[in-house]
């Protein structure tokens, strides 16, 4: 992600998040996925402001293709992937 001082209008502004089913912030939306915007960003705040312009602004064309055209996971993959992760959290953790 490119560095910018740049702040979006709505940086503390809560709409609810379709995917959590509560209150988000763009603050939040924009590095959900491991400091990467979540793929629904656009799509929820474009009613408050360019909100693609504003990612293009700040990611590379491939960062931004990544981000927002790739197909999003299925709940199951991304559950297995959490549990993997999980798993391999708690062998490190063993080995300490």
């Amino acid at each position: 992600m490119k560095d910018s001082s740049f702040s979006p209008p709505f940086e503390e502004t809560e709409i609810r998040c379709p995917r959590l089913g509560g209150p988000v912030t763009f603050g939040y939306c924009r590095i959900e996925r491991q400091q990467r915007p979540c793929q629904r960003a656009i799509k929820c705040w474009s009613g408050h402001f360019d909100v693609a312009a504003f990612f293009r602004e700040r990611l590379t064309p491939d960062e931004f293709d990544a981000c927002f055209l790739e197909q999003p996971l299925s709940k199951v993959v991304t559950l297995i992937e959490l549990i993997e992760q999980a798993r391999k959290t708690l062998e490190n953790k063993q080995k300490q």
